[in-house]
């Protein structure tokens, strides 16, 4: 049992290596660019390992993107089965799309480029994520307009893919913005923190007032 459990663990620790390797040399290259022979290069195993785990390059993006998209909607319904209100729930949920984007901007940019793109071969997949992740935002701005938090006149689904856009573009805009400050000079550590803490501020307020 223990025998089977560490290759267990080894194999999932060699496929999250070729999906962070493989993110990686889209975020430098671009999808199109991008080949197996260098994902491989990057995460060190050979071609033969990289087959075993995955089919293709595309069933590479497509884990990536609906694994990390799978994630945040499961995020998403735990903070909106928890919260106390419409406000408290939508505050929690951005914030924690936003952190998802802050620790890992190369998803982050994968994810913009892909989201409503049409003709991928993980196009379907992602608009069924997409409709799960509309859905739960929907969901809490309708709770707001029941409680009151929220006009009666807010469009919910406008709203919903507002708000999807808004923190993955602004959110890419923060991190580009400490990646300038650590340019110039300010300690890595304290420019990530400062303008993760700054951005945070802004949905509160957004949450608190954009639709009162």
């Amino acid at each position: 049992m223990a025998q089977q459990r560490g290759k267990t663990n080894k194999a999932d620790a060699t496929r999250r290596q070729l999906l962070d390797a493989a993110l990686s040399v889209i975020s430098e290259r671009g999808y199109a660019d991008t080949t197996v022979d260098r994902i491989v290069e990057v995460a060190g195993v050979s071609k033969g390992v990289a087959y075993y785990h995955f089919a293709s390059k595309a069933d590479i993006a497509t884990c990536i993107l609906v694994e990390g998209v799978g994630g945040i909607i499961d995020e998403f319904e735990v903070v909106a089965a928890a919260a106390p209100s419409a406000t408290d729930a939508l505050v929690a949920m951005m914030e924690s799309f936003a952190a998802v984007i802050f620790r890992n901007a190369d998803f982050g940019r994968f994810l913009v480029s892909e989201l409503w793109r049409r003709g991928r071969e993980w196009s379907d997949a992602l608009r069924v994520l997409e409709e799960r992740l509309l859905a739960v935002l929907r969901s809490q701005i309708e709770r707001g307009q029941r409680e009151g938090s929220i006009r009666a006149g807010v469009d919910a689904s406008f709203e919903a893919v507002a708000i999807v856009g808004m923190v993955l573009t602004a959110t890419l805009h923060y991190i580009r913005e400490a990646e300038q400050r650590i340019e110039d000079g300010c300690a890595p550590a304290r420019a990530h923190a400062e303008t993760e803490r700054a951005f945070l501020f802004h949905i509160q307020d957004y949450v608190h007032h954009a639709n009162a």
